[in-house]
């Protein structure tokens, strides 16, 4: 049966053909630059979907992260990260994608509808044609894990396209933080293989540099951004015993 008319069982979203263009899945707005800048330059026409580029209901509210980038408010602080992500990946020959749910800094609950966002992700994939996807392997933060865990969902139920996981930037460089997050995939017998996929890592820090606000909270680039960035395949399940 051909790929483009495999359907996913639980949402009756057709699977995209693989002749379509690689999708990096981002949690936020610069995830997928500082982890996947070099795959994504190597890759012109890619697309970055970006989960949390939503406002929340009270615009006005700040919060530490935001202080510490300059910003007075939620709304001001989305409002130039958008600007920064555009700048970003017209530099890595990508454009981008939202899908509007809320960063965990503005909501009181941290923890999210995985099903749902595996859901929109799906939708997603579907209207962009995507050829390959590329997720968060899902190390430290909440809202990471929460991508990666509802990215797997969206295997699951999609699985006909090549998938693979990135080491999230700045997390990897975390001691342990790579190994501790394949032994829990391992654990949900999921099965990975180190990836070799084409980078370009030339113009990297030029579009790393376009997130402004965020080095300025970082105090410089992030961790483990300068470094050959890390893939891995999603392989398979292992059979239940």
């Amino acid at each position: 049966m051909p790929a483009a008319s495999l359907r996913s069982s639980s949402t009756g979203v057709e699977t995209p053909p693989h002749s379509g263009p690689l999708v990096v899945v981002s949690p936020h707005l610069d995830d997928a630059v500082f982890s996947c800048a070099g795959l994504l330059r190597a890759h012109p026409g890619s697309v970055v979907v970006t989960v949390f580029t939503g406002l929340p209901d009270a615009a006005g509210m700040s919060t530490d992260w935001d202080r510490r980038c300059g910003f007075a408010s939620a709304a001001q602080a989305m409002e130039a990260r958008l600007a920064e992500e555009s700048r970003a990946l017209a530099l890595v020959g990508s454009r981008g994608r939202g899908l509007g749910f809320v960063d965990s800094q503005y909501r009181e609950r941290r923890h999210g509808h995985v099903a749902r966002l595996a859901e929109s992700l799906l939708h997603a994939l579907a209207s962009l044609s995507a050829g390959r996807v590329a997720l968060p392997l899902g190390l430290f933060h909440g809202d990471h894990v929460q991508v990666s865990d509802a990215g797997l969902q969206a295997w699951c139920a999609c699985p006909g396209l090549p998938w693979f996981f990135y080491e999230d930037v700045p997390y990897r460089s975390r001691t342990g933080a790579v190994q501790e997050r394949l032994a829990q995939l391992r654990g949900r017998g999921v099965l990975v293989t180190p990836a070799h996929l084409e980078t370009d890592l030339a113009g990297k820090p030029e579009a790393v540099s376009a997130y402004a606000s965020q080095l300025r909270g970082l105090g410089g680039p992030p961790a483990g951004s300068g470094q050959a960035e890390g893939y891995w395949r999603v392989a398979g399940r292992e059979p239940a015993r």
